[in-house]
């Protein structure tokens, strides 16, 4: 595995001045021996902190306490959001049938899965020499080795917060390397070992439940906590609200292992739902990234933003365009429409974050026209099917771009995307549709039914979008899914649960395609229209599995073999399409 150990230049220069030189050289072969020489009696078991510092390194650890702060908000800042564009927007995003992107330099790559390692690769780079190494393992060894109970809640906040991060790679990648990571130490052997999947979820169980019981207000060490404060981008050093993110958290994993360890999942899924602080009580509790252009000059901005910018390369998918529009037909839609799925936005009630997230195709010089955008409100929606090549003429021109406006940061409900809007990794409607899923798998862990739970959802999704209460009320009354909580299947209420939740997470690709994977729903996900570019490893009319390990991982000899794109992680108990690119008949129920 190709380490980097720290990568900030603030903390590199800490670092000389404490007088660890020892981690430039390192850096020179990123291949040497991976060690880390402030730790001594470190083992590989568990996740507490079970190693020593020695007196120099002890020093040094001391001499950086002040850069902490700085630390911790790069932490929580870059978190999955790194380099964005091509690790996640080109593959994630894309795979969960939100964005297309068929426009020349991209149709024939990642998006059609093809691997490419120039840009997928970032994910594993920024999550080991980043986060895990530059970031984490220097924040938990300053708040439990420079005085632990004033740095108490910092502690576990960040651990609630790197297994959030744990989360979102195994998920991308099945097994992973884990062990001493999860300690904020370094393996101590060049060739990494890996850690299966089934034992990482059990890891990250641990850490929840550890970091949720620490957290609890009668665990609290008796003396005044160091706060957080405008360091953390999440939520500001508000402890409860990392409580409610936590047991959220926990939940969503929960039902992640449904299908494939029924019983681990009833038990997280119960702690999570008993916990007194319980889950994201309101929008405020969202968990979510606000772009630097807010706070700090320059810098990241909101990634979907930058994809408008770039002559709207990332545009509608069709998946996403018949969500919209098929989820309320009216009664005298056309007979097509009740056989087929239906495009044509006269048969429905259409679905009013679509109106907020997406222009009717225009012209890309209308919608940047100053000093606001001009649609052709005379066309339709229309997304572009991924793989489709012969899109002719101008690509806005026959397909909807993201609904933004560029020439000022004031937030505009009119026109959603803008460099300082905010990208929510967990927000409070997809709390209550985990409620609901679990409401309908164990109704004697929660007090409401899943009906209930899934119509607050699509109504949470909406206020979060400012959408108009009429509106909003028109499409939620004229649901079709509806009809499935009256006599239905629980597998027919489970198909509307997630469907609705795959709309409402948008645009979160890391927890779409997971759920796409894991339930096999909702029914609008496409393979690529021409084939895919994957060299044989999905099949043709598939959807792929997961993202292959990065090129270097070839010399690591404890590299999983025989896993490609086209292979299930652990919790995918199930192929999504038959051979011939078909459907099954999916069972979540097992």
């Amino acid at each position: 595995m190709k380490i980097k150990l720290y990568k900030s230049v603030a903390l590199c220069s800490l670092l000389a001045l404490a007088g660890c030189h020892d981690f430039e050289e390192l850096n020179t072969n990123p291949y040497a021996p991976i060690y880390d020489p402030t730790v001594e009696h470190v083992s590989a078991e568990g996740i507490d902190i079970d190693y020593t510092l020695t007196e120099h390194a002890m020093a040094s650890l001391k001499g950086m306490e002040g850069a902490i702060g700085s630390i911790f908000a790069n932490f929580t800042y870059e978190g999955p959001y790194n380099d964005y564009q091509v690790t996640t927007n080109l593959t994630h995003d894309i795979y969960a049938g939100y964005w297309g992107n068929n426009v020349s330099g991209f149709v024939n790559q990642a998006p059609t899965y093809s691997y490419t390692d120039g840009w997928s690769a970032n994910r594993w780079k920024h999550f080991y020499d980043d986060r895990s190494t530059s970031e984490y393992s220097q924040l938990v060894k300053t708040f439990y080795f420079c005085n632990k109970d004033y740095y108490h809640t910092a502690f576990y906040i960040t651990r609630i917060y790197y297994a959030f991060l744990l989360s979102m790679q195994t998920d991308t990648y099945g097994d992973i390397p884990v062990a001493y990571y999860v300690k904020g130490a370094m393996p101590p052997e060049e060739n990494v070992a890996y850690t299966p999947q089934k034992e990482v979820y059990n890891i990250l169980f641990q850490l929840l439940d550890q970091a949720i019981t620490a957290l609890h207000q009668e665990n609290l060490p008796a003396v005044s906590q160091y706060d957080l404060g405008d360091h953390d981008k999440c939520y500001g050093g508000d402890v409860d609200k990392w409580r409610r993110f936590a047991n959220t958290l926990r939940l969503r994993l929960a039902l992640r292992v449904s299908n494939v360890d029924p019983a681990l999942a009833r038990t997280q899924a119960q702690a999570a739902l008993a916990d007194p602080a319980g889950l994201m009580q309101s929008q405020d509790d969202n968990m979510k990234q606000t772009p630097k252009r807010q706070y700090i000059a320059g810098g990241n901005e909101n990634i979907y933003a930058l994809l408008f910018s770039w002559t709207g390369n990332a545009v509608l998918s069709k998946e996403m365009e018949r969500a919209y529009k098929n989820q309320a037909l009216k009664e005298d839609a056309a007979p097509d429409a009740t056989t087929t799925f239906n495009e044509n936005s006269a048969n429905c009630y259409l679905d009013p974050r679509c109106e907020v997230l997406w222009f009717r195709p225009t012209p890309f010089d209308s919608l940047t026209a100053s000093p606001l955008p001009i649609e052709n409100p005379k066309r339709d929606f229309n997304g572009v099917m991924n793989g489709e090549t012969n899109v002719g003429g101008s690509y806005l021109n026959r397909y909807s771009a993201n609904r933004c406006m560029l020439s000022s940061d004031a937030m505009n409900k009119n026109y959603w995307w803008n460099l300082a809007r905010e990208i929510v990794w967990m927000g409070y409607a997809e709390s209550l549709f985990l409620k609901a899923e679990a409401a309908l798998r164990w109704p004697s862990l929660v007090d409401e039914t899943p009906e209930s739970l899934y119509l607050k959802g699509i109504k949470a999704s909406m206020d979060y979008y400012e959408i108009d209460a009429d509106k909003a009320r028109e499409y939620i009354s004229h649901l079709d899914g509806v009809k499935a909580f009256a006599g239905g299947s629980k597998e027919e209420q489970l198909e509307q649960i997630i469907t609705q939740k795959w709309i409402a997470v948008f645009p979160n690709g890391n927890e779409g395609w997971a759920e796409v994977r894991r339930t096999d729903y909702p029914r609008y996900l496409l393979a690529p229209v021409n084939g895919n570019n994957s060299n044989g490893e999905v099949g043709a009319g598939k959807l792929i599995k997961r993202i292959n390990y990065p090129n270097s991982e070839s010399r690591n000899p404890n590299k999983p073999g025989d896993v490609n794109q086209g292979s299930r992680v652990w919790w995918d108990v199930a192929d999504t399409m038959s051979d011939n690119g078909q459907w099954h008949t999916p069972d979540n129920f097992r």
